[in-house]
């Protein structure tokens, strides 16, 4: 995996396979953001958003009074962003040049923080999804997609995945609990977390998830 400035980073050589027609078939974009079940006015920051794959499906779900942060950290990966704001018209897009060990949020601005074959590329894990808590809402989640190491097709060299019992370990210590588990994708864990206090403040939670049903935790579909 390539480095700058003493980091991983995704190789911007790349961003075309992000957007092939292809990744479809494997990353089903909108069963994940069905699974995700935000409100219309919902917060959500995209995490390493890359050229926007995800960004836009978000943009458009958001419709209305919602917002989307897309952040990223490479010059690359930032022009390509805001130019897909400029042409396809994503107003409620804010695109957030991010440093490697921040993500560079305002805070308790958001519903839901986002990762997609992000994660596992951020030195300092554990101290990293501490800023990442500041910038979430009473109530927000924090959702990670990771390719699984068993995983067959392409994706990221095996040595450079994650377990997600590894993932369910680093949140934890960082503050958060796992809530659900989704085990639909055919190449990556899907797992959803909440802050620890805010699962404790359930009765305070925002209308982003009263409706996941908390009792029902660990959930898998």
């Amino acid at each position: 995996m390539p480095e700058r400035d003493g980091h991983r980073i995704f190789n911007p050589a790349y961003l075309p396979f992000l957007e092939s027609s292809s990744r479809d078939e494997w990353q089903l974009p909108d069963r994940v953001i069905e699974t995700l079940s935000f409100p219309q006015d919902a917060v959500v920051a995209d995490i390493g958003a890359g050229g926007g794959y995800f960004t836009e499906r978000f943009s458009k779900r958001l419709e209305g009074t919602g917002h989307v942060f897309a952040t990223d950290v490479q010059d690359e990966m930032i022009q390509a962003l805001r130019e897909r704001v400029r042409t396809r018209g994503l107003d409620n897009v804010t695109v957030v040049r991010a440093s490697f060990d921040d993500p560079m949020l305002p805070d308790a601005c958001c519903d839901l923080v986002f990762f997609s074959s992000v994660y596992k590329e951020i030195d300092g894990r554990i101290d990293y999804m501490g800023r990442v808590q500041r910038a979430l809402r009473p109530g927000g989640r924090v959702a990670i997609l990771e390719f699984r190491p068993e995983a067959r097709g392409s994706g990221p060299p095996v040595d450079a995945r994650l377990d997600p019992d590894q993932i369910v370990g680093e949140l934890a210590a960082a503050g958060f609990v796992l809530v659900e588990r989704h085990d639909f994708l055919p190449r990556q864990s899907f797992l959803i977390f909440l802050r620890e206090e805010g699962l404790a403040e359930g009765s305070h939670r925002t209308s982003a998830i009263r409706s996941l049903a908390i009792p029902l935790l660990l959930r898998k579909s």
